[in-house]
């Protein structure tokens, strides 16, 4: 099982190599024996620092002149939060960093108390993860070596804890890329790590390389058996029965034997079960299995299951595990959240794509890439429960963990709360061999352990755009291979590549694989063509929509985040000049042609195509209007069109990128602020559950239904609207139909055929869907020109000023505690539409409130209409006063 022990004395000093699941014990419920201690850590660079490793983890030790540390973090971040670098954020400051002064070693120290030790209970020291090498140390003795961004380290320290004084941790942290032997680049050679850590084309180098202690750490207190790697297999049969298998370790930390009894508490159901007798030999190990053979119980009948984002609830059971000594009682409790599902996927139904299913349903797959939580890893814990609400709120079901960059746990958590499955690969680009396979198989296996008990991961993943080493029967992929098989078994897909079969060589357009339809493209196209022509950045499966794992363009940021991040100097229209450059600040922030600084956006195509369609930019402010209404178009059709093809051929699609993890311009939804642009509202609309949408290559109008029921007595109604607001006679259309479960179904044709003398230069289309008791389930919108794609007519619609009224709120709370504000926004003007509605809350001193989420953006009013605008924040941001600002493209 990979651990070994150091005897001293009569006391055994355990150390865990890839023991995993150590985040339940002090991230989930945790027994009321144990203690848990915020350790506050202090850092300095190794070369600067005078002693041994025995000698930093004395008590008696001194720390003038470090600074304070942020654990879990890295070295880099702590320095910038400790006022020693300017904000890496902004201009080029990052690119400015004398990276020398922290790609090298330093030293991590903290200093506790020790709890009082009751008979029988031992401390445990525990780290869940840190990048890339570590020498441990307690009290002058050193405990371990951590290899590997997910490597775990559980210590026994009772030998050596001293009850009445400070005890002393010491870290030794060594960063990737710190052997004179190895010259390398970071991907793949030095995985398991933070491979992007070294740049991407859509972030730069982080000093450090992103070293540090990047996972949590703690102190507890439990008694001689520790109980670890809890799992909750599921399996159904059917989806009115579930049974379930309940494994653990538990190991006995004293030199004499122990007996005692487990017992275990699952909840929705109170189901309880209590082992026999158990008796475990001195410093042993014990692997406990129990299943529906042994407890009847563990089968359950209707069982609450858990369903992907749109098909249903994210219900999750609670296990609690408890090992009661004998004479003595709990001597450890663990508790783990787990949900009931079943994943399952075929290459038959469409000939050739994957076709993923949840609980027998099948589900279009529509989501977005992770690159990173962000490039200097300072998302902690509740820091993603915006950023995963709001790919929630854009009714995406999938997110993919792209090259394993997401290490911690909470993602994973609020990814089970919102019913975002989860695409997870491991730490393989395309390219390069490996620096130590057994290292890497060590953390492979870390990392299934650790995430296996979440609902969301329903794909393991193998390589970026290449199978693992570049053969999918290599040592790498038997490594990962032999990882899931041992330790998750059948309970997901494996997926060797991302982007297509491991028949396709690397960047050929030959291969006889369609399992996967390629990556790419990555930049914005007409909106016609993502309805007729599904090409890929690679050229293989190029006729092909089926699972598409990367398609993007780019996404220009408003201009309130644009001006936190660039220059005064920099305050203007870009020009396709301007991005033509490796080293101005466009470059710095990832708008530039070249490959490696994000030209696979094409930011002239970009940029040239906003000035064309809507009219050369006048300024910066205008360039950024205009950007996002580019960006909610181009968004909402990349998505319409894979709705538009439901299981012919397409299967599903994820964006590149869903999340920002540096300012930039370009692949993302929600910026790194987490403003929302126009791409945040044109993915909302179009991964709707229930929706309605218009194809511009063919003028069909088509229904789409994600859920797995049918709906019926559906009323589909379409109007156009020339540029006065007023609706154009003869060119509305209305049908009456039935919709199978999961599936798109045609309601009807719009006339093609354009008459001048009726439409305006600009016109807009409206569509909306109405259930049976006319209720409205579904609303979309359109603006269209007499010449495809000429809307410069939108600059001369009447300006709607003061017209555009916005009520006081209605004020609730929501359910998880943010103040819900329902404000109604209303269109009193008899000249026009107001067009392009962007929302946004503002405090008293008129700068955003962020993060909010906004039940729609970028909206349409036309004369006389009204909205009604769902807005929630958490209360703690509205403290200082707030208002609703409402202004349309031609206020």
């Amino acid at each position: 099982m990979g651990l070994f022990y150091y005897h001293r004395d009569t006391y055994a000093k355990l150390f865990f190599a890839i023991v995993t699941g150590i985040a339940c014990l002090f991230m989930a419920a945790s027994a009321p024996a144990q203690n848990i201690t915020k350790l506050q850590w202090k850092l300095n660079p190794q070369i600067e620092t005078t002693g041994t490793g025995a000698q930093v983890s004395s008590a008696s030790f001194k720390t003038t002149g470090w600074i304070n540390a942020l654990v879990p973090g890295t070295v880099f971040y702590s320095y910038v939060k400790a006022g020693k670098e300017k904000d890496p954020d902004y201009a080029e400051n990052i690119y400015l960093v004398d990276k020398s002064k922290y790609d090298r070693q330093f030293w991590y120290r903290t200093e506790f108390t020790a709890p009082h030790l009751e008979k029988g209970k031992r401390l445990w020291l525990k780290f869940n993860g840190i990048n890339k090498i570590a020498e441990i140390y307690f009290n002058g003795q050193h405990l371990g070596t951590l290899k590997g961004l997910m490597q775990r380290g559980i210590f026994d320290v009772t030998p050596w804890v001293s009850a009445n004084g400070k005890n002393a941790v010491a870290v030794l942290v060594t960063p990737p890329r710190n052997d004179p032997q190895h010259n390398h680049g970071l991907a793949n050679w030095e995985s398991p790590t933070y491979i992007c850590s070294a740049s991407w084309d859509w972030m730069p180098e982080v000093p450090g390389l992103n070293s540090g202690i990047t996972d949590t750490v703690a102190i507890s207190t439990i008694g001689p058996v520790s109980i670890t790697d809890p799992y909750i297999k599921t399996d159904l049969p059917n989806n009115h029965l579930a049974n379930l298998t309940l494994t653990a370790q538990l190991h006995n930390a004293l030199s004499q034997t122990v007996t005692g009894v487990v017992k275990a508490t699952i909840n929705p159901g109170n189901i309880f079960i209590q082992s026999k007798e158990i008796t475990l030999e001195p410093n042993s190990n014990k692997t406990i299995t129990y299943d529906k053979n042994e407890f009847a119980s563990l089968s359950i009948q209707n069982p609450k299951l858990w369903w992907p984002n749109g098909y249903g609830a994210q219900p999750l059971y609670t296990c609690k595990i408890e090992f009661i000594e004998k004479g003595t009682g709990i001597s450890d409790q663990v508790s783990k959240n787990f949900g009931i599902r079943k994943i399952t996927a075929d290459t038959t139904t469409l000939n050739g794509p994957w076709r993923v299913s949840v609980n027998g349903v099948p589900i279009l797959i529509k989501g977005g890439n992770w690159g990173m939580s962000d490039y200097m890893l300072k998302v902690r814990g509740k820091d993603y429960e915006p950023r995963i609400r709001f790919h929630k709120e854009m009714n995406y079901n999938m997110i993919r963990n792209w090259t394993g960059e997401v290490t911690d746990e909470a993602f994973y958590d609020y990814c089970d709360k919102y019913g975002i499955m989860v695409w997870d690969d491991f730490w393989l680009n395309n390219m390069g061999g490996i620096d130590s396979v057994g290292m890497f198989k060590r953390n492979a296996i870390e990392k299934v352990k650790k995430l296996r008990n979440h609902p969301s991961v329903v794909i393991w993943c193998g390589a970026n755009e290449g199978v693992p080493g570049g053969d999918p029967n290599g040592s790498l992929s038997e490594a990962i291979k032999y990882a899931i098989k041992e330790y998750d078994g059948s309970d997901r897909l494996y997926f060797p590549r991302s982007n297509a079969g491991v028949t396709n060589p690397n960047f050929s357009s030959h291969g006889g694989s369609r399992n996967l339809s390629g990556s790419g493209i990555w930049s914005n196209e007409d909106p016609k063509k993502y309805f007729t022509d599904p090409h890929n950045g690679y050229l293989f499966s190029k006729d092909s929509y089926g699972l598409r794992s990367e398609l993007g363009m780019a996404t220009f940021v408003n201009i309130e985040s644009f001006k936190k991040f660039m220059p005064k100097e920099y305050w203007v229209a870009p020009t396709p000049e301007a991005v033509n450059s490796k080293t101005n600040m466009w470059a710095r922030h990832y708008f530039s042609t070249d490959g490696g600084l994000g030209g696979g956006s094409n930011p002239v195509k970009y940029i040239n195509d906003i000035n064309r369609q809507y009219g050369q930019a006048t300024s910066l402010e205008d360039f950024c209007k205009k950007a996002q209404l580019m960006n909610l178009e181009t968004m909402k059709a990349m998505y319409e069109s894979w709705n538009d093809h439901m299981w012919h051929d397409a299967s599903g699609m994820l964006i590149w990128m869903s999340q920002s993890a540096y300012p930039t311009m370009i692949w993302q939804t929600y910026d790194y602020y987490y403003d929302l642009t126009g791409a945040y509202f044109g993915a909302k609309s179009a991964c709707e559950p229930i929706h309605i949408q218009w194809n511009a290559a063919t003028n069909s109008v088509k229904m789409i239904n994600n859920k797995p029921h049918g709906l019926q007595g559906l009323i589909a109604d379409a109007t156009v609207y020339n540029s006065d607001g007023k609706a154009v006679a003869g060119y509305n259309k209305k049908a009456t139909l039935n919709i199978e479960p999961t599936s798109a179904k045609e309601a009807f044709v719009l006339d093609s055929a354009v008459d001048h003398g009726k439409l305006t230069d600009i016109h807009f289309l409206r569509l909306k869907l109405f259930d049976k008791q006319g209720k409205l389930i579904s609303e979309n919108f359109y603006w269209m020109g007499n010449t495809y794609l000429d809307y410069t007519a939108l600059q001369k619609l009447p300006k709607i000023g003061p017209s555009l009224k916005t009520s006081k709120p209605m004020i609730s709370n929501s359910a998880n505690g943010h103040k819900l504000l329902t404000y109604t926004i209303s269109n009193t003007s008899n000249r026009g539409p107001a067009f392009g509605i962007r929302a946004q809350l503002m405090n008293n001193n008129g700068e955003q409130i962020l993060p909010a989420m906004f039940d729609d953006g970028y909206f349409t009013l036309m004369p006389g209409e009204k909205k009604v605008l769902h807005v929630e924040a958490d209360p703690k941001l509205l403290k200082t006063g707030y208002s609703l600002s409402a202004k349309a493209f031609n206020d």
